[in-house]
């Protein structure tokens, strides 16, 4: 049965939508046929991301007797919107880009049409359907860019809070660009590798060799304890592993990997690569690989971890280009600059536009069904996108051709089939492929859109300055309520 993921006034907006009070000229508000379009505004662009959990939340929208009643004894009485949840299976019509398209701030990613009422409740749906994906994959998309070639693994399993999430952020920063992750669930079901080093805590469980050392055969001499739990760690993969080497001192730590690699053919076959997890790691990187060479110890794989955020993975590409890759935990799923932030407004009523016109000009919106038109060159590279009106006929300069990316995704209860996250994985490689800078890229309104919009707002903001008239409201105070308006 489905759970009440709606905020309070969607249910207080539904319940009076069916009062016959609030009813249009002809018809109940609750049965005016409504769209809603989505869109994000905070994120400079994004594979969108999320079609397979807006399926579950719409498909799941049937309450049960406990949750009706719980909307029947609200204090404000919502019985007729728990009535109207109870008889109606939500059928309305959803458009959506393809899962994986790269998008830009402020574009339509999908829209709903259908009955007021039911349509205007399914606004968190929308939300938590594209947020987190959306979220999740720009940023992994960032860090590919960042990384270039080199191996990216989702190490964010510990921040994430619960299991669900964490499967949910490897799925996204998989299908964003990165390689594997160290979620062993997320590599069960996503059937993607499951990679790991061995912690700090490895080498301190060792620590009784400080104080018994333990005496190397061939010398007499006693061992390091780190150097001895290194070759416990090689002894235990021979296949092939990674030593970290920080957990006391980077340089002794090199040190004590080197002797434990080379103390038999068989360590030095399993040492495949090193990990640092702390201090300049670019500089450290590059002291490090240097001084297993100049020893003999030869193509091994740098591993950088340590809160790498975008910014940092740049830095440590061009200083240390032989990094071979990362290692990325908080700053893919916890401590994020910037979420998604989607939104989802009202743009036609009864065939209507109509948009939040908004003292704060961001925070307008747009009006009309909406479509994005995007061109493509004739060197196959796209060239700009437009977001203008459905029923416009685009021409994009420089363009060979031009597509439109909201389609039909769901409706009467059936949706589009999703692609797996394989194949939106490699949808997203194409397109970057195809963008010849993705941070620049062209986004803007067509006329007629901006135009309807520019107009719609003046003719609202005009209708609206007839209330110090006929109100007759003394002209100290409306200017008091203008200006406070404005805060």
């Amino acid at each position: 049965m489905g759970t009440l993921s709606i905020d309070r006034y969607h249910a207080a907006m539904g319940n009076a939508s069916y009062k016959d009070v609030t009813r249009l000229r002809d018809k109940l508000l609750s049965e005016a046929q409504a769209t809603f379009y989505v869109t994000q505004r905070k994120l400079k662009y994004a594979p969108c991301l999320g079609h397979e959990r807006l399926v579950r939340l719409l498909v799941d929208s049937q309450l049960d007797r406990p949750r009706l009643r719980f909307l029947e004894q609200d204090r404000g009485g919502l019985e007729l919107f728990a009535r109207a949840l109870e008889d109606t299976q939500f059928v309305g019509r959803v458009r959506a880009v393809s899962p994986g398209t790269i998008l830009f701030a402020n574009e339509p990613i999908a829209d709903i049409t259908g009955p007021f009422g039911l349509v205007q409740a399914q606004e968190i749906k929308f939300e938590h359907a594209f947020d987190l994906p959306m979220t999740t994959a720009s940023l992994a998309l960032q860090f590919r860019i960042a990384a270039g070639e080199r191996w990216l693994s989702d190490f964010s399993l510990r921040r994430n809070g619960d299991i669900e999430r964490a499967v949910e952020v490897a799925t996204f920063a998989f299908i964003g660009g990165f390689n594997d992750t160290s979620n062993m669930e997320a590599a069960h079901r996503l059937d993607i590798p499951a990679v790991g080093t061995e912690a700090h805590y490895w080498q301190q469980a060792y620590t009784e060799f400080m104080y018994e050392p333990e005496i190397e055969t061939r010398t007499g001499q006693p061992k390091h304890f780190e150097q001895v739990a290194f070759e416990r760690w090689l002894d235990a993969n021979p296949n092939g592993t990674t030593l970290l080497l920080d957990t006391i001192d980077v340089h002794m730590g090199a040190v004590h990997a080197a002797m434990a690699a080379t103390s038999t053919e068989a360590r030095r076959r399993a040492f495949r690569g090193f990990r640092l997890d702390s201090g300049d790691l670019a500089k450290l990187g590059a002291w490090c690989l240097s001084f297993f060479e100049a020893n003999g110890l030869h193509d091994l794989m740098p591993i950088l971890t340590g809160d790498l955020d975008v910014e940092k993975v740049q830095r440590i590409v061009e200083e240390f280009p032989q990094a071979a890759g990362f290692g990325i935990g908080t700053k893919l799923s916890s401590e994020v600059k910037a979420v998604a932030g989607v939104i989802f407004k009202q743009c036609l009523i009864e065939d209507r536009p109509t948009l939040k016109a908004s003292n704060t000009p961001e925070k307008s919106t747009l009006p009309g069904r909406l479509q994005i038109f995007r061109g493509m060159d004739a060197e196959n590279f796209y060239v700009a996108d437009v977001i203008g009106l459905d029923d416009e006929e685009i021409a994009i300069a420089d363009a060979a051709r031009t597509e439109r990316l909201l389609l039909p995704f769901w409706e009467n209860g059936h949706h589009r089939a999703i692609p797996s996250i394989t194949k939106q994985k490699k949808l997203v490689e194409e397109q970057r492929s195809h963008f010849r800078d993705l941070e620049n890229y062209p986004v803007t309104l067509s006329a007629r859109l901006r135009s309807l919009r520019d107009e719609l707002t003046v003719q609202m903001r005009e209708d609206n300055s007839a209330w110090e008239k006929v109100l007759q409201v003394p002209r100290e105070l409306a200017a008091e309520l203008a200006g406070s308006s404005h805060e």
